[in-house]
């Protein structure tokens, strides 16, 4: 086993106390062939209506920008796969990762964690968190820092916690020994790439975002457009289909994170009771949720096209 500092034991080490479920680091290089990969993606409209994306590229392509004498990417992830699940035959369908508190706090007060107890032995140590950032590639931190890799529906993939996971980076100073990269282990298989009911993957490894279901329930900012009947395949918030699909996933464990685990009142909600949904009834189910971002009202036109 190669030997690694005492810095490194102890971030990834204190990490998994804290309840991380794998912890990796990387050199801040230069992404070229993930930005190359984006610009095309990008120049061929294949985000939709997202205008976030197509800010802060220069940052995006070089990690350095954000803290001008990084040394290390540490990359921290986290599964979030719930043993209870929605009943998919009565009731309308989010995605799992909203099924119990909003992640990026989560996420976030746990990395704040990890910083305080190392800046207890290393006061001038810098550090800078991100999750679910435009700023940075966090997928591809992930696979550089030896999380996983990019599966054919463009998501990490991990060979012990599937694709049901959270990600965090955390940009430092200090000098750490780095951890080798994943193989690519989709191998022959399509699973995802032929579940998706939209063909938002449109190949291996190339999602069409503005055909997601994901998408078209979350991102879309284009309120006014309506959604065609049945085209969500009964999902309001989010899409699990191609996830699912996955064999990584099949026998991966569930989350220990109790802020992760389901809203017992939203695992009771029938298509009656979604129905029914009002404003005060929407804000008190999701105050603590990552659901609450899109608003009552497009949650109401999603439930009416589902």
């Amino acid at each position: 086993m190669r030997k690694i500092s005492d810095n490194v034991q102890f971030i990834k080490d204190t990490a998994i106390k804290i309840g991380f479920d794998d912890c990796g680091i990387a050199s801040p290089i230069v992404l070229q062939k993930d930005i190359e990969y984006l610009s095309r993606w990008i120049e061929e409209q294949k985000h939709g209506n997202i205008k976030y994306l197509e800010k802060n590229i220069a940052q995006k392509a070089d990690i350095r920008k954000l803290l001008g004498n990084a040394q290390s990417v540490i990359t921290l992830v986290q599964s979030y796969y719930p043993e209870k699940k929605q009943d998919e035959n009565s009731t309308y369908k989010i995605a799992k990762y909203a099924f119990g508190k909003d992640y990026h706090e989560v996420m976030k007060n746990k990395a704040d964690e990890l910083i305080q107890a190392f800046q207890k032995k290393h006061k001038t140590a810098e550090f800078r968190i991100f999750v679910d950032s435009n700023t940075i590639l966090e997928k591809a931190w992930a696979a550089r820092c030896g999380l996983g890799w990019i599966g054919k529906n463009t998501l990490l993939l991990n060979k012990k916690l599937g694709s049901y996971m959270f990600i965090c980076v955390i940009l430092t100073d200090l000098v750490l020994d780095y951890d080798e990269m994943y193989e690519d282990h989709c191998g022959n298989c399509n699973a995802c790439v032929n579940a998706c009911p939209t063909k938002a993957i449109e190949k291996p490894y190339e999602l069409n975002a503005s055909k997601c279901i994901a998408y078209l329930t979350i991102e879309n900012s284009k309120t006014d457009e309506p959604l065609d009947k049945g085209h969500t395949k009964g999902w309001i918030y989010g899409c699990d289909i191609c996830q699912d699909a996955c064999p990584w996933n099949k026998e991966i464990p569930f989350t220990k994170e109790n802020l992760f685990k389901p809203n017992p009142e939203l695992l009771s909600m029938k298509k009656k009771d979604w129905e029914a949904l009002n404003e005060k009834s929407f804000e008190k189910l999701f105050k603590e949720s990552a659901v609450k971002r899109i608003g009552f009202e497009k949650m109401k036109k999603n439930i009416a096209s589902a």
